[in-house]
């Protein structure tokens, strides 16, 4: 078996485990070092989409931090399927639904304001923007609509790059061990 291969392998069962992590977590903060870890990452882009979508007024501005915080690995996820990276496009997809997973925390919460946040004094994003448009009573079914479609985009994830493992297991290899069409373009120089 290939570095290339074993390590799409051992991708697979890895976001298969976290998949199973963050989905058995729930809708509550992150537990243990490696959810945590996740959220602190999810986090900077998240504080950085309030900057970023400042600039279109409040309401964008509160709302882009989530925005952000999905939007750059959803980014990350196109740009790998246009240079058709398949097993970096899963990777960074499953990113996505982590982080709508972790955002779906901050919806539900929209109502109770339970959640810690950053600093004292500071807002509820999902408090105002649900307050805003008049579906705070609504944050719970919302975050769970959220948390779902987070589950179901790193389900996605890991089925993709179970599929990439499948493809490179199975494309033909000529004798010196190199993928058919690598062989040529080698032969080629």
């Amino acid at each position: 078996m290939t570095g290339a291969i074993a390590g799409r392998a051992l991708g697979t069962v890895a976001l298969a485990a976290l998949a199973w992590m963050v989905a058995t977590n729930g809708l509550a903060l992150p537990s243990g070092a490696i959810l945590g870890f996740l959220h602190m990452i999810d986090l900077v882009f998240h504080e950085a989409g309030h900057v970023v979508f400042g600039f279109f007024g409040r309401f964008v501005g509160v709302l882009g931090g989530s925005l952000n915080q999905i939007l750059v690995p959803l980014a990350c996820t196109v740009a790998f399927v246009v240079k058709r990276q398949v097993a970096a496009a899963a990777v960074t997809l499953f990113w996505t639904g982590q982080s709508l997973a972790d955002v779906a925390v901050y919806v539900a919460d929209g109502k109770a304001m339970a959640l810690p946040l950053l600093a004292d004094g500071l807002i509820h994003d999902w408090n105002f923007v649900l307050g805003t448009l008049g579906w705070l009573d609504y944050a719970g079914r919302l975050g769970g609509i959220t948390f779902g479609l987070g589950v179901v985009t790193m389900l996605a994830a890991c089925a993709l790059l179970a599929l990439d493992f499948w493809a490179a297991c199975s494309a033909p290899r000529p004798a010196h061990g190199l993928p058919a069409d690598r062989a040529i373009d080698s032969e080629r120089g």
